[in-house]
């Protein structure tokens, strides 16, 4: 089931670079994916630029989604993004999109994926990862998951630094999940702060710990040694 649904993951990505070329920027833990992340996911997230409203891309994303050869495509709007789930052959990934007026890109090939499934390699546009890199590092600080941890080790080893500016206003105005606690909530005031922060709340990490919380993204080998190598990576910020 799960080689399913990376097959179907890769084909949405190669029928959206297909289809709407530089409007859809990839983002989130697809991206992760193409740069040649073990980590799995079932879901991919877009923004579609230029767009004012998610009710412009609508029609033109279902569309294109109900072309895969026995899909059955669901979808919702709600503040955040369009949510379409793709059903084929009772295999199911998500779909997400946001839109923006402008965003920031890096170009990035899927030579490392799409092989694997039969599928051409081609260049797209992801969001910078300076950009994504402190959006993840904002998505820790809000919800404390240790995939979060995770995927900012990743990019920390593909020597990406956070941009500041999207960091800053981030902690300035969290948006915390009800699981984490008030007095673990982050009350510094620089970027300074906030790293010594993220350092010690993965001080006591083990591989252990990365092993349950990850046990349906990664195959429990590429755990091993990996708590070390997440706080190596985060002693290096400055």
């Amino acid at each position: 089931m799960i080689e399913k649904e990376q097959a179907l993951l890769a084909q949405v990505v190669d029928l959206f670079a297909r289809t709407f070329d530089k409007k859809a920027i990839l983002r989130g833990g697809m991206v992760l994916r193409i740069l040649g992340s073990e980590r799995l996911t079932n879901d991919i997230d877009y923004v579609f630029v230029p767009y004012r409203s998610k009710k412009d891309i609508v029609g033109e994303i279902v569309k294109c989604l109900k072309s895969i050869k026995g899909a059955v495509v669901e979808y919702s709007l709600n503040s955040k993004c369009l949510r379409a789930v793709v059903t084929v052959d009772q295999t199911t990934i998500q779909v997400e999109a946001k839109v923006a007026l402008e965003m920031r890109t890096a170009m990035a090939s899927t030579r490392l994926f799409s092989p694997r499934f039969n599928l051409p390699r081609r260049i797209i546009p992801v969001v910078d990862h300076s950009i994504a890199l402190a959006n993840k590092m904002a998505a820790w600080n809000e919800r404390r998951l240790i995939r979060d941890l995770y995927d900012i080790w990743f990019y920390l080893q593909m020597q990406v630094v956070p941009d500041a500016e999207t960091l800053r206003s981030r902690l300035r105005r969290p948006c915390y999940s009800k699981l984490v606690k008030k007095e673990d909530h982050f009350v510094g005031g620089t970027i300074n702060e906030f790293y010594d922060f993220l350092r010690a709340q993965a001080a006591g990490l083990s591989d252990d710990d990365i092993r349950k919380a990850m046990a349906d993204y990664l195959p429990p080998d590429e755990t091993v040694g990996l708590a070390m190598q997440i706080r190596a990576a985060l002693a290096r910020l400055r």
